[in-house]
């Protein structure tokens, strides 16, 4: 499901935009879920939430997105975190906020965020941008420009269906939305299954857990992969 140039681009730039990743009526009923489990589970929608319904339990798995991560991070990849963000029309927000979400920069990723849109990603419903190679460095966006435009920032125009997938040290920000319509994400974070989880301290739903395969054990960290970190084949994908 991925072809060689993009995990070359991926690994020298940092990022990745997939057309397609969700279409047809997959993508309308992960669009429908999204706004019934808002509703039922609002204000904060994350893993321990997320993870009783079927849909969000399928979509941890769903090749296109999965197979991108085994490219990078074999059967030794993790979900770390699973989270829904909604942004409402007519945002007051600031335009760009740069942060990165992990700290450890460098060539291999040690985590990567896939954020899949589900409206299309408009200038004025405002897109992912990011800094394209800044991953390899160790320098945190500049304090002084945190809402600025930075020289280089690439707007990532996704479409509703798309995903982005992006290193968890590039430099990155969401947008603004002003339209009079919703500005909706679903981030799946996924790593090396030897990083400690987000909010771990939590119990996983039961529903998560009924009839799972082993590969989504190992995804929600109830299955070691084979082999541990010291014997680990990084050309075994």
């Amino acid at each position: 499901m991925i072809t060689p140039d993009e995990r070359e681009f991926f690994l020298t730039h940092g990022y990745l935009h997939v057309p397609g990743v969700l279409s047809g009526d997959h993508l309308t009923l992960i669009q429908q879920e999204f706004d019934r489990v808002w509703e039922l589970e609002k204000p904060r929608v994350n893993q321990h939430r997320l993870l009783k319904y079927q849909a969000f339990i399928d979509l941890i798995e769903h090749p296109p997105i999965l197979d991108r991560h085994k490219a990078i991070f074999g059967h030794q990849v993790q979900l770390l975190q699973y989270d829904l963000l909604r942004q409402g029309p007519q945002s007051t927000r600031p335009e760009r906020s740069w942060h990165r979400d992990f700290v450890f920069p460098g060539e291999r990723p040690l985590s990567i965020n896939t954020i899949l849109m589900l409206n299309d990603m408009s200038e004025e419903r405002g897109p992912t941008r990011v800094v394209p190679n800044t991953h390899l460095g160790e320098q945190l966006p500049p304090a002084d420009q945190h809402n600025q435009p930075l020289p280089g920032e690439v707007a990532v125009h996704a479409a509703a269906g798309d995903a982005i997938f992006i290193n968890g040290a590039i430099w990155h920000t969401g947008g603004r939305n002003g339209t009079d319509g919703l500005r909706r994400g679903i981030y799946l974070y996924y790593g090396y299954w030897w990083l400690k989880r987000y909010e771990s301290e939590q119990t996983l739903p039961w529903q998560a857990l009924e009839n799972a395969s082993e590969e989504r054990l190992r995804l929600l960290g109830l299955k070691m992969p084979d082999g541990d970190i010291h014997q680990y084949d990084p050309t075994r994908l």
